[in-house]
């Protein structure tokens, strides 16, 4: 049964279906540019409403995820991207 639902949802995604899903997180994060520079900035992601993508940002301080503002990409996508919350969706049901 999951192996169906996986099968549906590569064919939603490569269909494009997808493409005008509502964003659930937004606005993307602006974390500036840090010292002189570019000095003392860390790379994190953050979800991009415009694109649908999650996207490399920097960052001068801590940023929350409640700020659209994530450590890795995984995270960024598990919270944030349409095809991973319609697939989580599919997989609860």
């Amino acid at each position: 049964m999951k192996l169906l639902l996986i099968f549906v949802v590569l064919c939603i995604h490569t269909s494009g279906f997808l493409t005008t899903a509502r964003v659930a997180c937004k606005p993307f994060y602006h974390g500036g540019y840090g010292g002189a520079g570019g000095e003392n900035v860390k790379q994190k992601w953050s979800f991009n409403p415009q694109s649908n993508r999650c996207e490399i940002v920097m960052v001068r301080s801590k940023c929350p995820p409640s700020q659209n503002c994530f450590s890795t990409i995984g995270e960024c996508e598990e919270d944030c991207d349409p095809e991973v919350q319609l697939f989580k969706k599919i997989l609860q049901s």
